[in-house]
C-alpha cells in the first residue's frame, strides 16, 4: 500500500510541479503549492487556470459550495450572480497557489483545491462574505473545523445567503419560492425537523441546534422518540 501512495505522489509532483521532500520517518511531503493564473471564472466555486508550463485545468473549490448561475435544471439561484461576481472581481487574471487535500479531481475531472490569493484561501472569503455553504465530501476535510466556524459567524450575523429564512440546506440551496412555501408549512405545532442528507443519512434537528434554523424538513416531529422511531438519529451538533 504505502509503494502505491508513494508513486501516487510522485506522479502528481511531476506532473503538477509540486516540490516532493521525505520527511521524517520517510514520510513524503508535499512542500508547496501549484502556482496559477485564474483565466477564467466559471461561478462562484469553479475556475479555469493556467500553469506555467501552458496547461489549462478546470479547478473546483474544496469544502465550499455557491449558488448556481447555470445549473441546467436549477438556472440562476439567489445569491449565484453576486457570488460568481466576487470570484471574478477577486480572482480573473490574479496568480494563485493551488492546495491540494486528499482527492486530486472529482468525478467531472476537475482539480479539487484550496485557492490562494496573496496568502488568503479564497474558499475562506467565499463563506466569511455570505457566498457560500460548507460542503462536506470526506476525505477532504483539512479546514473543516475553521470553515464551519466563519459559516457559522455569516450565518449568525445574516450575511448573503444566510439573509434569505430556509434558503440553505445540508445538499445546497432552495430556489426563492420553495423557501416561502417551506416556510409555511403547517407542521401542526410539532417543532423537531427530519432531514436526509447527502450521504442519505436520516437526521432530526431540536430547537437551539447549530444547524437547525438552516435545515429544510422533509418531515416534522413531535418527539424525539418519534423521529427514532422513524429511522432518524440526532444531530450531533
Amino acid at each position: 500500500m504505502w509503494k502505491h501512495f508513494l508513486s501516487f505522489v510522485l506522479i502528481i509532483g511531476t506532473l503538477w510541479g509540486c516540490s516532493i521532500a521525505a520527511g521524517e520517518n520517510g514520510q513524503v511531503e508535499k512542500m508547496q503549492g501549484i502556482e496559477a493564473t485564474v483565466v477564467h471564472v466559471v461561478d462562484g466555486d469553479t475556475i479555469d487556470v493556467k500553469f506555467n508550463d501552458g496547461r489549462k485545468e478546470r479547478v473546483r473549490m474544496l469544502l465550499v459550495d455557491t449558488p448556481e448561475t447555470k445549473h441546467p435544471r436549477l438556472g440562476v439561484q439567489p445569491f449565484g450572480p453576486e457570488a460568481s461576481a466576487f470570484t471574478k472581481k477577486s480572482l480573473y487574471e490574479k496568480k494563485v497557489v493551488l492546495e491540494m487535500d486528499v482527492s486530486e479531481r472529482d468525478k467531472y475531472g476537475r482539480v479539487l483545491a484550496y485557492v490562494w490569493l496573496e496568502n488568503e484561501n479564497f474558499n475562506r472569503m467565499l463563506l466569511e462574505e455570505g457566498l457560500a455553504r460548507v460542503a462536506i465530501f470526506p476525505p477532504d476535510l483539512k479546514y473543516l473545523d475553521e470553515f464551519e466556524k466563519v459559516q457559522e459567524k455569516a450565518r449568525q450575523n445574516k450575511l448573503g445567503i444566510w439573509s434569505l429564512e430556509n434558503y440553505v440546506h445540508d445538499r445546497g440551496f432552495e430556489n426563492a419560492n420553495s423557501a416561502g412555501e417551506s416556510k409555511k408549512q403547517d407542521h401542526h405545532g410539532c417543532d423537531i425537523k427530519g432531514n436526509i442528507n447527502s450521504k442519505k443519512e436520516k437526521i432530526y434537528h431540536v430547537p437551539g441546534g447549530q444547524h437547525y434554523d438552516s435545515v429544510i424538513p422533509e418531515m416534522w416531529f413531535c418527539s424525539k422518540e418519534e423521529a427514532e422511531n422513524a429511522g432518524f438519529r440526532p444531530s450531533k451538533r
